[in-house]
């Protein structure tokens, strides 16, 4: 059957605003039971100036877990390209100042921080990771001695968070293993560089999980909404500008680097031929300056075998031809 592909976000946005199927998609990535969502923010490329490829959904939900409830605040980021972590930061940053009103037992209604849990997910694979889902979660730990302690601590709930990574594009060889979570990993289909369309796409085959099947039938309904085409087709339209844009702003810089690149060559090799031109000329005033030490050693050689050759009786026509010298030199002597 052909679905909407939630990796695109106004698909993923009509996803979300079904409350159940929202609901049971974070209880199936956070494992652990949503059991109230209320959606606090929502933050999309085509309603908001700022980076093309990042998504944002903010929730309010009460989890369940063991049997206790509690309140927390998830920040779900969506992300298609690489390098998001400086905006992830700034956003997580705005949750953690965030305060929210509850009525205690008595009714009466307090404004407080709540407990934070950041999902992610990417449309690229990290490096790091070889796997398409990853939980972090914070522990507490014994300073002393590094066991860790069995205690529950609303003050580390509020100034650390827990966090859930899912990568739409794992590494080629990674073996799924059939779970819930894989399973709704692999309803994200990112679009490579070049490929078709696929902001609806055929799905080989319908989930096995539950959840994934119940995700992929409402996807399904999707695509007969003539309002939710149109958004998607404008959205990769602008995606498709966006990248033509990218790959003009690449190709100039890369023209800018080649020439820079060329520039500070030509410079090297302006500086290379100087240095040249400086030693060539140190190497002619050595030259020089030996030639004139050559010819002072040769003139004192020639005075030595002129004096020899007189103080032996040699006519002054011969020591004048052997010498060099003239005859006014030879007969100072």
């Amino acid at each position: 059957m052909k679905i909407l592909n939630p990796l695109y976000d106004w698909a993923f946005k009509y996803l979300l605003d079904n409350n159940d199927l929202a609901k049971k998609f974070l209880s199936a990535i956070l494992k652990q039971n949503v059991t109230h969502l209320e959606t606090r923010n929502i933050e999309l490329p085509l309603l908001k100036e700022g980076n093309p490829f990042y998504t944002r959904f903010d929730f309010k939900a009460i989890i369940e877990t063991n049997g206790k409830t509690e309140e927390v605040l998830i920040e779900l980021q969506k992300y298609r390209s690489t390098d998001p972590v400086s905006r992830f930061r700034t956003y997580l940053g705005e949750s953690y100042m965030k305060e929210e009103t509850y009525k205690d037992a008595d009714g009466n209604s307090h404004s407080s921080t709540l407990p934070l849990i950041a999902v992610y997910i990417l449309g690229y694979c990290p490096a790091e990771f070889t796997v398409p889902y990853v939980i972090i979660r914070n522990k507490i730990y014994n300073g002393l001695n590094e066991t860790e302690l069995a205690i529950e601590s609303p003050m580390v709930k509020q100034l650390t968070h827990n966090a859930y990574f899912l990568i739409t594009t794992p590494p080629k060889d990674y073996e799924w293993h059939g779970s819930r979570q894989e399973a709704i990993i692999r309803l994200f289909r990112q679009k490579l560089r070049n490929e078709e369309r696929n902001t609806i796409y055929e799905l080989e085959k319908t989930p096995e999980d539950e959840v994934a099947r119940e995700l992929a039938n409402y996807l399904n309904l999707g695509t007969q909404e003539e309002v939710i085409i149109k958004q998607l087709r404008a959205e990769e339209e602008y995606y498709e500008k966006i990248g033509e844009l990218e790959i003009a702003l690449n190709q100039t810089q890369q023209e800018k680097e080649e020439a820079l690149q060329r520039e500070a060559e030509a410079q090297k090799q302006a500086v290379e031929a100087q240095k040249q031109a400086v030693e060539a000329q140190k190497q002619a005033v050595e030259a020089q300056k030996q030639a004139v030490e050559a010819q002072k050693e040769k003139a004192e050689a020639m005075w030595k075998l002129a004096k020899r050759m007189k103080k032996y009786g040699e006519s002054i026509e011969k020591i004048k031809k052997e010498t060099g010298l003239s005859k006014e030199e030879i007969e100072k002597m």
